[in-house]
């Protein structure tokens, strides 16, 4: 991944943090559709990532069950913006 798909994965990612999932939808619609889906995958790879470290720190501390519905949520977004990018 060069530079610049980090930064769009970074913008891409931003964007859905702030729940704006209709923006980052116009977002990756103005890039090619490589791009985007370069930047999809990265989004994915960072949300899975964090949900394996949330994971193992709660596992590693006998914490109880962690929420996963940020994580899921994502799944969802991320989903949403391949049936876009594929359609």
């Amino acid at each position: 991944m060069n530079a610049d798909d980090d930064q769009r994965a970074d913008d891409l990612e931003r964007v859905l943090d702030e729940g704006a999932l209709a923006r980052a939808t116009k977002m990756a619609g103005k890039w090619s559709k490589a791009r985007a889906e370069t930047a999809v995958a990265e989004v994915q790879a960072r949300n899975d990532s964090h949900r394996r470290n949330a994971l193992a720190a709660a596992g590693a501390d006998g914490a109880a069950a962690i929420d996963v519905s940020a994580f899921a949520r994502r799944d969802d977004e991320l989903t949403s913006l391949r049936q876009m990018l594929a359609g």
